[in-house]
């Protein structure tokens, strides 16, 4: 007699292989900290612009230490070397002019540059040479301006010589506005000089 042989086994299913847990990709937390916040508050270039001697790199100067943006120990250090150069009272002036040229001749020749800014603006300085023999670096910088500032020496003969054929008050003025700045500012300077003594009719 044949014996029923058992049917054989199903074959044991291979245990399941338990899933991986998926790893939690964590951001670099050191690359995100090396990311910079884009600052939200605007952004204005300021150009100065004018004929030679009119006082811009002084005024540009005198802007940043108000604002804080030179220490103290600094200005000591242009009131020393201006007094052996251009004159102490020169000494603001060096804050913009940087160069040795620019520092011995006592005149603005490459376009200064320098920002400061307040609660709400941020602002870049461009300060732009008023000799007529640097005209083509006075257009470099103009031509990168939102707003200007036609600044304008009240001092007699210095005032007229602007506005004299060769002066730069008008030149600067129309070059300005042909390269795209429709806003400028007309600033009358040293008018505390005693050729001027305050006298309105400087500004009028």
């Amino acid at each position: 007699e044949k014996k029923l042989e058992a049917p054989p086994a199903p074959p044991a299913q291979a245990e399941a292989e338990p899933e991986e847990e998926e790893e939690e990709v964590k951001p670099d937390a050191g690359k995100d900290s090396d990311k910079k916040i884009p600052d939200p508050r605007p952004h204005l270039n300021v150009v100065f612009i004018g004929h030679v001697d009119a006082g811009k790199s002084t005024t540009c100067g005198n802007i940043l230490f108000l604002c804080g943006m030179v220490d103290d120990r600094t200005i000591e250090k242009y009131k020393q070397e201006a007094a052996g150069k251009a004159g102490e009272s020169w000494f603001l002036a060096f804050i913009m002019d940087t160069s040795e040229e620019e520092k011995v001749k006592g005149k603005t020749v490459e376009v200064g540059r320098a920002a400061f800014e307040t609660q709400n603006r941020r602002f870049t300085i461009l300060d732009a040479p008023g000799h007529k023999s640097y005209v083509p670096n006075m257009i470099a910088g103009a031509s990168a301006a939102d707003v200007g500032v036609l600044l304008i020496s009240a001092r007699k003969g210095e005032f007229e010589t602007g506005f004299e054929k060769g002066g730069q008050t008008c030149e600067h003025a129309l070059l300005a506005k042909t390269l795209g700045v429709d806003k400028l500012v007309c600033a009358v300077n040293k008018m505390d000089d005693p050729t001027v003594q305050w006298d309105e009719k400087k500004i009028q």
